[in-house]
């Protein structure tokens, strides 16, 4: 295929598909990868070593629908731990097959009737839009600006209630932002959702990885919103299991027996098998957790370096494993900026315009790979950019 076809095609495409067809594309050239946000590590090895355990047992039995007890007590134990968010785990957790059904989940809890309305802090990760659209739901969408590190304004959310909203979208860290949401901020938009009775979609993927001192708050640990938000986690990032499909939500028990009844319909159980990896994961040690972090913090360094070079202004990545950077300045659609430098340098960065409309001139690179292998891609990154200046 041309690069004119291939650019013809990627126009053709949006949000998760078109993400989709980029990483196809990347996988055909061997490129290397900066836009997935799939971590290179390994699973641990005693995660590993508690599914074979499970796999050998002679009778292993099957998982109810919310997830098998002992991983919604460890999950409970955790966000307890870790977010402040009090839940019990007979009523308040549900066990999912990773963070992508746990969005979908989440929505169509949310979405009473066609044309309920979600305000959504822009840009942010595409599933919540293919979800909302799934349900029948409308998006109101409010704008963050790079020249305010992509902080969500209070009052433009209080501006876009209108009386068919239902929910409000709050991810933090933000994907692909890689904004964080301040405790003072955060407490100004549950108020806000308590106002208008409003659900809260709270996305904590990415909790254990917040940088320069930054703190992060999961708004249902907030008294505003600890009876009306659903709060969203998996195993994928903090454990590098994305092949595990395994994540969960936490949540008051009216809202999180819609979210069980969705579930019942949809998929059933979570695999149990990597239920009993999943228990490991947050009960046993966690030295590999805190290697990755530090990791990142020197990966981080290295993108922000690199993007200074090539001159890219950007939001401060205050947490996440991502950066998001201005490329208006080469008058190139991020879409068609993306598709040119995998071609030429076979480099895959995502363009900010499968984010939201508005990011057409924005890439995302993620630091999810040994440094000399991020230092080389962005080296080649910065070749393709000096022959479009």
């Amino acid at each position: 295929m041309s690069r004119q076809d291939n650019k013809d095609a990627n126009k053709k495409l949006t949000g998760t598909a078109l993400f989709y067809s980029l990483i196809a594309k990347a996988r055909e050239l061997d490129a290397i990868v900066l836009g997935r946000g799939d971590p290179d590590f390994d699973t641990p090895a005693n995660i590993v070593e508690a599914a074979n355990r499970a796999m050998q047992k002679d009778n292993l039995k099957p998982s109810p629908v919310e997830g098998l007890f002992d991983l919604r007590k460890a999950i409970s134990d955790r966000v307890q731990r870790i977010n402040g968010i009090n839940v019990e785990p007979e009523t308040g957790v549900v066990v999912t097959n990773g963070g992508q059904e746990a969005i979908m989940l989440m929505v169509l809890a949310s979405i009473a009737a066609a044309g309920d309305e979600m305000i959504v802090p822009e840009p942010n990760y595409s599933t919540y839009n293919d979800a909302l659209e799934f349900a029948g739901g409308k998006k109101a969408g409010i704008p963050t600006v790079l020249e305010q590190d992509f902080a969500v304004d209070p009052d433009l959310v209080e501006q876009a209630v209108s009386d068919r909203s239902a929910a409000l979208l709050l991810v933090s860290p933000n994907n692909p932002t890689a904004a964080v949401i301040p405790t003072e901020t955060m407490q100004k938009l549950v108020d806000i959702a308590e106002r208008h009775d409003l659900i809260v979609l709270a996305d904590d993927i990415y909790d254990q990885f917040i940088y320069d001192g930054g703190v992060h708050c999961s708004p249902q640990s907030l008294q505003a919103a600890k009876d009306r938000t659903l709060t969203l986690n998996a195993f994928s990032k903090a454990y590098a299991m994305t092949g595990w499909r395994l994540g969960w939500i936490t949540g008051p028990p009216d809202l999180m027996q819609k979210v069980k009844t969705i579930k019942a319909s949809v998929s059933g159980p979570a695999n149990v098998v990597a239920q009993h990896a999943g228990i490991e994961a947050l009960t046993g040690p966690q030295d590999a957790l805190e290697d990755m972090k530090a990791r990142y913090v020197r990966r981080r360094k290295v993108v922000l370096e690199a993007f200074d070079a090539m001159g890219l202004k950007y939001g401060m990545p205050q947490g996440g494993q991502f950066i998001f950077g201005d490329v208006s300045h080469l008058g190139i659609d991020s879409v068609e900026l993306a598709a040119r430098i995998l071609e030429e340098e076979h480099v895959l960065i995502y363009p900010g315009g499968a984010f939201a409309p508005e990011s057409k001139y924005y890439v995302r690179v993620t630091f999810l790979q040994p440094e000399a292998k991020l230092r080389e891609g962005l080296e080649r990154m910065s070749k393709a950019l000096s022959r479009m200046s």
